[in-house]
């Protein structure tokens, strides 16, 4: 059973990992195409919603930040909580199952809610 302090230090690191727009626009591509991507491909459909543009009416410097965003920040971050597996070998991004994760944030936020709802009681 996961006691009330792991819980929330799940849900903290949860809310961390999902706290920047390029973590999450990341993890969504990635879970659409439901395959590995190449860092440069991931780079290009991240623009695409950080812009919400097509691909061709994005300048190429905004779509590099980005990639270069995704290498030394985003995706390291990603990897380090087991949301993704990257590797530099291949230039591959995929998704990892990590329903597990997000089951362990669930049941945080409802015993956080349950816990919310007795104190309010008294």
């Amino acid at each position: 059973m996961v006691g009330p302090k792991q819980a929330h230090d799940t849900a903290n690191d949860a809310f961390d990992v999902l706290s920047h727009h390029r973590r999450r626009y990341a993890l969504q591509c990635l879970r659409e195409y439901e395959t590995p991507l190449a860092l440069a491909d991931l780079a290009d459909e991240v623009a695409v919603r950080e812009h919400d543009r097509p691909l061709a009416e994005i300048p190429s410097e905004a779509v590099k930040r980005i990639y270069v965003s995704l290498y030394h920040t985003h995706v390291p971050k990603l990897a380090d909580a087991d949301h993704v597996r990257y590797s530099q070998e291949r230039d591959e991004v995929a998704l990892l199952d990590h329903a597990a994760q997000f089951e362990r944030l669930r049941r945080y936020l409802a015993i956080e809610r349950s816990a919310t709802n007795c104190s309010s009681g008294n």
